[in-house]
């Protein structure tokens, strides 16, 4: 704002850069009307000026924006007139119409839809690990892609884990995303039933296998009945699993920590919004979630059911409520759908 006052009323073009500069800075600042505002100012600059190139720049960031500022079906207006003001013949205005025909195909919420920043890469490493996190992302209608998290408002995110995690600061994010990196945000006691079922056991030869396991290690008799119980509530979601389409006929769950390791990279993805930690130690944490997702999985559609397990046990309560149906919702949508990161991106 200094600059700007103190150029000549003719000047134009650089107050348009100024403009187009303060976009940059308010949307990083997770101000997006305000920056949005900036960006459309820089697009009438540049016209002004007959800059038609800039002016198609500044156009394309402004349909961006509004898209973080509004949502996808509140923006498809703004970003049709957008499309109209820039170059039919030019890059932007093809890049314009892929973000309003995004907008266009979106239903009509901002939750339980997949998400891809066309800014960053889909593909690589880090994208691979990122796709880790995809199913909170896709239930919240982020960008899974986003490693920064840069769509969400960062007071929001400060909000959310200081609510839900407990996370004000660098020591209790760092707390948090060890834990869930290490699997140990679920309870253990999931993954000790699991591990006691053994190829080709029924439910009676699994039970038998805890309740040995159980004395060996001098467990009461309370805990064992529980443990027990534990194992028909992971058969029972099994079942309802393959009944909708979510498990292979002949599929079992053999683990659970792909629900840790899903969230630890979206924790990642948080504690950079928020400010909590440095861009190379998120990534670092992705990439550590995304490394054993892929050494404890064989693919997708097995990480999947694992993670979508977890949940069903923390949430779900043997409702088969909501938290059931657009868990298993999300489950299809990210093997099914065309636009998904797990159609494009390979397991391993």
């Amino acid at each position: 704002e200094a600059a700007a006052a103190g150029l000549p009323a003719l000047a134009g073009d650089a107050r348009a850069v100024l403009d187009g500069q303060a976009a940059h800075v308010l949307a990083g600042a997770g101000l997006p009307a305000e920056a949005r505002g900036r960006a459309l100012a820089a697009m009438g600059g540049f016209r002004a000026v007959q800059d038609h190139r800039r002016a198609d720049r500044a156009a394309l960031h402004a349909a961006r924006l509004a898209i973080r500022e509004m949502g996808h079906r509140a923006a498809v207006p703004a970003i049709r007139e957008l499309l109209a003001s820039v170059d039919p013949a030019g890059d932007v205005h093809r890049q314009v119409a892929v973000i309003l025909a995004e907008a266009e195909r979106r239903p009509d919420r901002d939750h339980d839809v997949i998400v891809t920043d066309p800014d960053v890469p889909s593909w690589g490493r880090l994208a691979g690990a990122l796709a880790v996190g995809a199913h909170l992302a896709t239930g919240n209608g982020v960008a899974w892609n986003l490693a920064d998290g840069g769509d969400e408002d960062p007071a929001g995110t400060k909000e959310r884990l200081a609510q839900s995690w407990g996370v004000t600061d660098h020591d209790g994010w760092r707390e948090q995303i060890d834990a869930l990196l290490a699997a140990e945000n679920s309870d253990p006691a999931i993954q000790a039933v699991l591990d006691r079922r053994r190829r080709g056991d029924d439910e009676y030869a699994w039970q038998d296998a805890i309740a040995v396991w159980c004395g060996e290690k001098d467990i009461s008799t309370d805990t064992t009945t529980a443990l027990i119980k534990l194992s028909t509530r992971v058969l029972r979601y099994e079942a309802r699993f393959r009944a909708d389409g979510a498990l292979a006929p002949d599929g079992r769950i053999g683990s659970v920590y792909g629900y840790d390791f899903g969230r630890a990279v979206n924790m990642a993805r948080w504690g950079r919004n928020a400010g909590y930690c440095a861009a190379d130690e998120a990534e670092k944490c992705v990439l550590i979630a995304g490394d054993r997702a892929r050494r404890t999985y064989g693919s997708w559609a097995e990480f999947s059911a694992g993670y979508t397990l977890g949940r069903m046990l923390r949430f779900d309560d043997d409702e088969f409520g909501e938290w059931y149906e657009r868990s298993v919702a999300v489950h299809r949508m990210l093997l099914d759908d065309p636009g998904s990161p797990w159609r494009k991106l390979a397991w391993g």
